[in-house]
């Protein structure tokens, strides 16, 4: 076998093991806090697990304790100044990431809105009241978008949140309790405004009252 042979086989086998997509190198990956995030509970690491591709092609992202954005730019002869962020779904337990986050961005550029996938805090911290801390992310997330309105050429004005599923009812939460603080200011972006510009609420869950037991 040739040498370049050898190294194009070795390239195919370095792509085919990694467990999740590619960043291009007009994806960049933000961190949502300078430090620790928030009002993390004792013991969480020992729930930490591994992120799986199923036989449905969906990643899922089954533990987040350093929460993340990832930011797909619009094309520069398209961009029309508006930015969505992007919360995927999955119950509060997982994040479809790719069915529900990445590939949606990568549509979203192709119509010329900005995008960034945000990820939150998984799986649930509190079992009955799972979308406390995922707030807290997605409230200082839209923050700092906020923040690179200039840098990125969008309009502040015009960011919205799109949820699917559990990312839906994490987007209502946003929309309805904008102003109040999820979490206590850590520095300068804190101060902008958390109130998404709109929101597109795809399948949200946990949106209708609970049914009373009846015996």
């Amino acid at each position: 076998m040739s040498r370049s042979r050898k190294l194009s086989l070795a390239g195919f086998i370095l792509l085919a093991g990694c467990t999740g997509p590619l960043l291009s190198d007009e994806q960049k990956t933000l961190r949502v806090w300078p430090g620790k995030a928030p009002n993390e509970p004792a013991g969480i690491e020992s729930r930490k697990a591994e992120t799986v591709t199923g036989k449905d092609g969906v990643i899922r992202i089954r533990y987040v304790d350093t929460p993340e954005l990832v930011h797909f730019p619009a094309p520069r002869d398209k961009a029309t100044g508006t930015c969505m962020i992007i919360c995927p779904g999955g119950g509060y337990n997982i994040l479809a990431w790719n069915k529900e986050g990445t590939e949606i961005a990568e549509w979203l550029n192709s119509i010329g809105v900005e995008a960034v996938v945000l990820k939150y805090r998984v799986p649930r911290r509190n079992v009955k009241k799972p979308h406390p801390l995922p707030l807290q992310d997605l409230q200082r997330s839209i923050r700092i978008v906020r923040s690179k309105a200039t840098e990125w050429k969008i309009d502040p004005k015009r960011i919205g949140v799109m949820g699917f599923s559990a990312g839906g009812h994490l987007s209502v939460m946003a929309s309805s309790y904008y102003n109040e603080n999820s979490y206590k200011p850590i520095d300068a972006i804190d101060k902008l405004d958390a109130r998404p510009s709109f929101v597109a609420l795809i399948y949200p869950a946990y949106l209708g009252n609970a049914k009373k037991d009846s015996g």
